[in-house]
């Protein structure tokens, strides 16, 4: 929570439909860009829920929408805790809470919010839940399991499928229950998860279409395509990126585990990954000698399917790819990383696992290196640093001693230039501001920030309506002033394409903002027709054109020809480098 507000509203497309949420029921319900309910968001609203209840209670600025996500962060780090240490004991309980708390991805996003934060701490709430219900033999802790994976399905829909297999593997490899049973408690989990994931979706499917507003990120106003497409399947064959082209998108990344090896990816999960991979290799042969307890091995095998799962999913998807996404891989590396450093550290008296520890810290070194090396503009004497101590904690651990001390020394060191990297990374992150789509931790990356609100450490390649597209318009004070002294009568006191600088321009005004097309332009809503009969009406003030999209721009869909509509029968007033049309009766036209 330190300097939270220093975000200000972080990815302002959630933050206006969290003051929406906090105005209007409806936009409560179905998920609203703006209180007189246009279009929704591209993301079912469990996670805006959240924060338009803290709004409604607090009001509205940066710390009421922020500070859900930061608990949601304090209650993740607790659990995968008392998840470890119970299985285990609580050195490793309480390394795996620390790998997680300063990993720099989880940083960024439990102070931030997109709905991943929530997604995440519904994930481990399942995984919790599922390892009770083996430790227990109680049939409710499973169901709680499916509840929670519920949840996290009307949070951001297909992507908790990724703790899916972890908790069904585990559950039928380590219950007590006969097979059979085991099988239909399952199938029972599933049915409660089915139902609490489900429900919402059910009823706004079969809502009246013109009684709500439309479904953001579908082309025929349907919950079922954006599960399936825009926020399924389009997201792993690349087809969702055809139509939203965002700055730090990493379509361009070769797909494949060496992905995790790019600038974007490494420094923001990177840090403990061969110590979680050395995880892996040892839970397999404690697995195959059915070493360690039942919970423990329980534990174990979810952490690594969990952790595979994720990554190989994470490496080969196409299109959007952004590096945050890995937050949800971060629990199981942490867990599987501290139970990989805490078993080789206590037989490092013998040769092999001794080896193995030195191994697996000088893939560390190498890993950490090649992310400081990256960002030496803001750290320029940490990829030295971390050559000098890594070397030393190789060799203190290698050349064993008989000397206390020295056995003492052996393990602080190591452990010290382990933390380093990521806790510089998180208190970065921390100390800078984040705004806008492309969210991502650390300092900057070969001297570049995708998420910088001066906008002065952006790819030198990007271009104003890719601008616009992630981070929205910056509005224009002249502008805020009209539309703040537009009449209450007024539905919409203006229409902007694209959802970003519609949320910008609902924020700083506070007034409800039609974003035209969605969040790329590219929805079908509001049609022509349609737009042509609410500005008959009356229900729209305004029109405001600053830098469009990359589609509307080029022509394309319907945002493009209501563009044309209103250039071509109202006249524009330029304001601060901005287009301004008003729409009223009385306007000329």
């Amino acid at each position: 929570m330190w300097g939270l507000d220093r975000n200000g509203w972080a990815n302002s497309y959630y933050s206006a439909a969290a003051m929406a949420g906090s105005e209007d029921w409806t936009a409560f319900f179905y998920g609203s860009s703006d209180p007189s309910n246009a279009i929704t968001v591209d993301k079912p609203p469990m996670s805006l829920w959240i924060m338009s209840l803290s709004v409604r209670v607090f009001g509205l600025n940066s710390w009421t929408i922020l500070l859900p996500q930061a608990l949601m962060g304090v209650l993740s780090v607790y659990l995968i805790y008392r998840m470890v240490a119970k299985r285990t004991d609580l050195a490793t309980g309480l390394l795996a809470g620390l790998f997680f708390a300063v990993t720099p991805v989880a940083t960024v996003m439990f102070r931030y919010n997109n709905p991943d934060a929530l997604l995440t701490l519904l994930m481990i709430g399942a995984a919790y839940a599922t390892l009770e219900s083996i430790d227990r033999g109680k049939l409710r802790w499973l169901l709680i399991a499916g509840a929670l994976v519920g949840a996290g399905f009307l949070t951001k829909q297909l992507q908790v499928l990724l703790v899916l297999p972890a908790l069904g593997v585990s559950y039928l490899a380590f219950s007590r229950a006969p097979i059979v049973k085991r099988l239909l408690h399952l199938g029972g989990a599933l049915l409660v998860a089915v139902l609490a994931g489900g429900w919402w979706f059910g009823l706004v499917q079969l809502a009246d279409p013109s009684s709500r507003p439309f479904i953001g990120g579908t082309r025929n106003n349907g919950v079922i395509e954006l599960t399936v497409g825009y926020n399924g399947l389009d997201r792993l064959t690349g087809e969702a990126a055809v139509r939203t082209m965002t700055p730090g998108n990493s379509d361009d990344l070769e797909a494949g585990f060496q992905r995790f090896l790019q600038p974007q990816f490494s420094g923001q999960f990177g840090w403990f990954l061969p110590l979680a991979l050395a995880g892996i290799w040892i839970i397999s042969w404690l697995l195959l000698k059915r070493a360690g307890g039942t919970p423990k091995r329980a534990l174990l095998l979810l952490c690594a399917i969990w952790f595979v799962t994720s990554a190989t999913v994470l490496a080969f998807m196409s299109g959007i790819v952004h590096p945050y996404y890995s937050l949800v891989g971060v629990p199981p590396l942490s867990c599987l990383a501290a139970f990989g450093f805490i078993h080789l550290l206590r037989l490092r008296k013998h040769p092999r696992p001794r080896l193995g520890l030195g191994l697996a810290l000088f893939a560390c070194l190498i890993v950490a290196y090649v992310s400081a090396a990256r960002s030496t503009s803001d750290f320029p004497w940490f990829p030295e640093t971390l050559l000098v101590l890594g070397a030393i904690s190789i060799a203190l651990l290698l050349v064993p001693s008989a000397d206390l001390r020295i056995q003492r020394i052996s393990i602080f060191v190591p452990l010290f230039t382990l933390f380093l990297g990521p806790v510089l990374w998180s208190f970065n992150t921390v100390l800078s501001a984040h705004v806008g789509a492309e969210v991502i931790a650390g300092p900057s990356i070969l001297h570049i920030r995708t998420d910088s609100p001066d906008r002065q450490q952006l790819p030198p390649n990007i271009t104003p309506t890719l601008l616009a597209l992630s981070y929205g318009d910056v509005p224009v004070p002249g502008i805020i002033d009209r539309l703040r002294q537009d009449p209450q009568s007024v539905t919409w006191s203006a229409a902007i394409v694209g959802s970003e600088s519609a949320a910008n321009y609902q924020l700083a005004s506070g007034r409800a903002v039609m974003p035209v097309g969605g969040f790329d332009g590219t929805d079908p809503f509001p049609t022509l027709a349609q737009f042509k009969d609410l500005v008959r009406a009356g229900r729209v003030g305004s029109m405001v054109i600053q830098k469009l999209p990359p589609a509307t721009l080029e022509g394309q869909g319907e945002a493009a020809r209501i563009v044309d509509w209103v250039r071509t029968h109202f006249n524009a007033e330029a304001i601060d480098g901005a287009q301004y049309y008003a729409l009223g009766p009385n306007s000329p036209n």
